[in-house]
């Protein structure tokens, strides 16, 4: 007899696995190399390989950079709806991916044609977005909705309270993290350029 447990792991591993093979197909359908992804991304090509065959986990951080190589929204990697030319995304339509301790990441928003993507990050104490940091094309423009968080950048570290506000660009290596005892809540918005002949 399966236990709830065990149930959970295997869908886990499905999900790992199933989520890999996404990535793999869109590489391959973009022309893309694993050296090429982690050239923009930052993650080792030995990393990518270990996402591409469901044998790792994988952060939140990792997710938004292997989307935006890829030029997809996050919530395509799922097979999420987007639909651009609605004025209404209803909260049980918007994609939440809880990974690692807790992470929690909302897709409230993506507008593939116009390379924007609008997310609500939680955090809860001690967690964070990855163990390394990462890197993308584009911009994220971020504000704290409750507590703080912990933002690195290039090796810099900044401290930002609730009704903070902080403009990166996502060139640049970087990672969020908690470091309170209180859940850390953010809105993320991030602009990638839109690359021609993506079909996006």
């Amino acid at each position: 007899m399966t236990t709830p447990s065990s149930s959970v792991a295997t869908d886990t591993e499905s999900a790992t696995r199933d989520l890999g093979r996404e990535i793999r197909r869109i590489r391959s359908e973009r022309g893309l190399t694993l050296l090429d992804v982690a050239n923009l991304t930052g993650l080792s090509v030995s990393m990518l390989s270990m996402l591409e065959r469901g044998r790792t986990g994988v952060s939140v951080g990792s997710l938004v950079a292997v989307s935006s190589a890829l030029g997809v929204p996050v919530g395509e990697l799922f097979h999420a709806p987007t639909s651009p030319g609605a004025t209404v995304v209803a909260r049980a339509d918007q994609t939440e991916i809880t990974v690692g301790a807790g992470v929690n990441r909302r897709l409230v928003l993506a507008d593939p044609q116009h390379g924007i993507e609008i997310a609500e990050l939680h955090l809860p104490p001690g967690a964070h977005t990855g163990d390394e940091p990462v890197r993308h094309e584009g911009h994220e423009y971020l504000t704290v909705l409750e507590g703080t968080l912990t933002v690195e950048i290039a090796g810099e570290i900044r401290r930002l309270g609730t009704g903070d506000a902080l403009h990166l660009d996502a060139r640049q290596l970087h990672r969020f993290a908690n470091t309170s005892d209180s859940p850390s809540r953010s809105m993320l918005v991030m602009h990638r350029p839109v690359v021609s002949g993506y079909g996006h």
